[in-house]
């Protein structure tokens, strides 16, 4: 198994100060993805028992005021990351056990962790013993939010593993911001226009209102309309007024 960096002081990956951890192996490939480079399994360095060591150490020096364990990546749940995080998680939650650790995963917990993945192999049902929240979901640019709460995309989910574990049913929990996207997944009202050809003022096409927003330009500091044509625009104006019909 290798990382790709380890980040202390953490203040963006779960609740208060942290350490997070960014394995390195990922086979999701979601697009604009900011970590691009933990893709290949063998980036970044070796994770040793000098790097647990290190970890578990740093947490120490801060533990006062150090809220929990972070792991992200890549992708901790690929089968070849498993082993080394149990080591580190299992040794985490013997020095820290009133600490927490989350674990972001490309995996649908609901889908693929609890049904499938928990119940064939031993190593993730050990590391997820020791995991307290798992944020799931791929990132979706088409979701993406800017500050949201511990994640990048509003599809994201918040799940308390060992109540999950504990039911066999996937407990979902709330990050506090889901007020920000509520009503986003439906479907808005549009509004069509009749847009006249050039060519021939005969022809015209219904086009949403938001293209016609779209030809708007950036002027220095000033937005600025683009200039019409005055005789085909005096030409489509007459045609509306004596083709005027109630589109439905």
């Amino acid at each position: 198994m290798n990382y790709a960096s380890i980040k202390y002081p953490d203040i963006q990956d779960g609740t208060g100060i942290r350490i997070a951890i960014y394995v390195s192996g990922c086979h999701f490939h979601c697009p604009y993805c900011h970590n691009k480079e933990t893709w290949d399994k063998n980036y970044g360095k070796p994770f040793t028992e000098e790097t647990i060591e290190y970890i578990i150490n740093k947490f120490a020096e801060n533990e006062d005021y150090t809220e929990g364990l972070s792991l992200l990546g890549g992708e901790p749940l690929e089968l070849y990351n498993q082993p080394g995080l149990y080591e580190l998680t299992t040794k985490f939650k013997e020095r820290f056990p009133t600490k927490d650790i989350w674990c972001w995963t490309g995996y649908d917990f609901d889908r693929d962790v609890l049904p499938k993945m928990y119940k064939e192999n031993e190593i993730t049902r050990k590391l997820l013993s020791n995991i307290d929240i798992i944020v799931d979901g791929q990132f979706v640019q088409d979701k993406k939010m800017i500050d949201l709460i511990a994640r990048g995309s509003y599809n994201q989910k918040k799940i308390d593993v060992k109540e999950s574990i504990k039911t066999g049913q996937t407990v979902y929990l709330q990050f506090g911001d889901e007020n920000r996207f509520e009503g986003l997944n439906k479907k808005p009202k549009v509004i069509f226009v009749k847009e006249f050809s050039k060519e021939n003022p005969e022809e015209y096409r219904m086009v949403p209102t938001k293209n016609i927003v779209s030809e708007i330009i950036q002027n220095g500091e000033e937005y600025t309309p683009f200039k019409t044509n005055e005789k085909i625009e005096k030409i489509s104006a007459d045609n509306i007024i004596k083709n005027a019909k109630i589109e439905k």
